[in-house]
């Protein structure tokens, strides 16, 4: 039995969509565990926000959406989430991170309790005085909970919660342009998002200089992986027939005889014709009696002969 799709409809365009386009909510109001705005049109109010000279930073613009649908804020957890200047990536990263075990049930009220200064924009929420814990590598213990086991398995240990995420969205980025890579390709994806990662480090700490030793490495490793980008996979998806012949005629062209009769009648169509439909008509219109060479009905004086053994007389 086919699985029933939910669908919701949304406050601000109206448009009955699946539950899959409405991030989720822990909020009271919403029994369905949904939004009552769909993804597009929360990130478009953000991004309105954000335009707004009331608000101007994309903090205190998210401050503002998440009072308006009783969603829960941290302040910490967006600004490890504000490292892309596109604030649709921005809003779903921290929405995302919502669904951590530590961030579950809550809801602005959560927020309310904790902060002094809503929407202010230039302090941070009231947090309990403790002393931060950090390991060996620079991580502290609320790091360490956003860091999802299998990424340390797959990684390595001592990286960040960023480090991570970074390495796992160009993994993604590479494996889905290259489906059917095998596993010596495997080896140049993870030295490849490795490097991706130290590039986005240099950025980070204003390395130019080992940015461009970094981006001169990752060319030269993608050229000798026979990886393919997004870009190339996609400029062929929509090739028909006709464009797939002619890209194999430019390298390997057609095979051209010289004999032009050698596959003339390949199909044997023509001896059909010839044989069933025109040499009927011709008898039809002409009074003609020419019969087909292999398939006819026998008159009478066509019997073969046959010679009887017994007394050698023709019958």
């Amino acid at each position: 039995m086919p699985k029933v799709v939910e669908k919701c409809i949304c406050c601000r365009c109206g448009e009955s969509l699946p539950e899959t386009q409405f991030y989720k909510s822990y909020s009271p109001f919403y029994k369905h565990g949904h939004l009552p705005i769909c993804k597009d049109c929360f990130n478009q109010e953000v991004k309105l926000h954000l335009e707004d000279d009331n608000y101007k930073s994309s903090k205190k613009a998210m401050q503002r959406m998440c009072m308006a649908f009783d969603i829960y804020f941290d302040e910490d957890l967006f600004d490890k989430c504000d490292v892309n200047d596109d604030v649709y990536i921005v809003v779903g990263n921290y929405l995302k991170r919502l669904n951590m075990t530590q961030y579950k049930g809550k809801t602005f009220e959560d927020t309310i309790k904790k902060s002094t200064n809503i929407l202010s924009g230039d302090r941070k929420p009231v947090k309990e005085k403790r002393v931060a814990v950090v390991d060996e590598y620079g991580n502290t213990q609320e790091d360490a909970e956003e860091i999802n086991p299998e990424d340390i398995s797959k990684w390595g240990v001592g990286l960040t919660p960023t480090d991570y995420e970074n390495l796992n969205a160009h993994y993604k980025y590479l494996t889905s342009a290259n489906p059917h890579c095998d596993s010596n390709q495997e080896i140049f994806i993870i030295d490849l998002c490795y490097t991706k990662m130290q590039q986005l480090r240099c950025i980070r700490n204003g390395d130019m200089d080992n940015f461009k030793k970094m981006g001169e490495y990752y060319n030269s490793t993608f050229s000798k992986s026979g990886l393919k980008i997004a870009s190339d996979v996609e400029a062929n998806g929509d090739d028909c027939l006709g464009v797939w012949n002619a890209r194999i005629s430019q390298y390997t062209p057609e095979e051209y005889y010289k004999n032009k009769e050698l596959y003339k009648d390949h199909d044997n169509f023509r001896d059909y014709i010839e044989r069933f439909v025109l040499r009927p008509l011709r008898n039809l219109m002409h009074g003609t009696n020419d019969r087909d060479t292999e398939f006819y009905v026998k008159d009478v004086g066509d019997e073969d002969e046959y010679i009887d053994t017994d007394t050698d007389e023709n019958i």
